[in-house]
């Protein structure tokens, strides 16, 4: 063998050898086995794309309580307005459920408490659906008045008892 071929087979051989590391450097993954080894990744695909539209964010709600005069379940301006932003809120995660649960203070009988707070809660069912929260999406229930936020009596305790409060499931 002469010099000319030596330097031809050795050209040839040193292709080869570099294609062969090269067709082995970068190796397809099935995207199944991707999934079951953490270390292996696969190779991103090569498809444009998809454009997703996104609705804006809804900020949640700072409140979720809602609070009532003595002996009352109508709601006043500021309670429309917490369930205004609830609203909104649960119409931006249709996959959220809600569990309105209606407190009162300590006046009154047991009884009588526990049917005020239903009044409450249903107030809110019923402020919510008329606003397109779907019936299916709320569930109501009165603690009357075993549930205090505040222990202790006096009217700035009894306001804080007063209350029906939103709670997500």
């Amino acid at each position: 063998m002469n010099f000319k071929q030596c330097s031809t087979f050795g050209m040839v051989f040193m292709v080869s050898a570099g294609l062969l590391f090269i067709g082995c450097a970068k190796k397809e993954v099935p995207v199944g086995a991707a999934a079951k080894s953490p270390t292996v990744k696969s190779t991103p695909s090569r498809t444009a794309p998809k454009v997703v539209a996104v609705k804006p964010a809804v900020q949640k709600p700072a409140s979720h309580s809602i609070y009532f005069a003595f002996d009352e379940s109508r709601l006043d301006t500021a309670a429309r307005g917490i369930l205004n932003a609830n609203a909104a809120w649960l119409e931006a995660n249709p996959g959220l459920t809600i569990v309105v649960e209606g407190n009162c203070d300590e006046r009154g009988s047991r009884e009588y408490n526990l049917a005020l707070g239903q009044r409450r809660a249903d107030s809110i069912r019923d402020y919510l659906a008329e606003h397109g929260v779907a019936d299916s999406r709320i569930e109501t229930v009165s603690f009357g008045e075993e549930r205090p936020a505040c222990e202790g009596s006096g009217e700035a305790c009894w306001a804080q008892n007063r209350r029906a409060d939103i709670v997500t499931r």
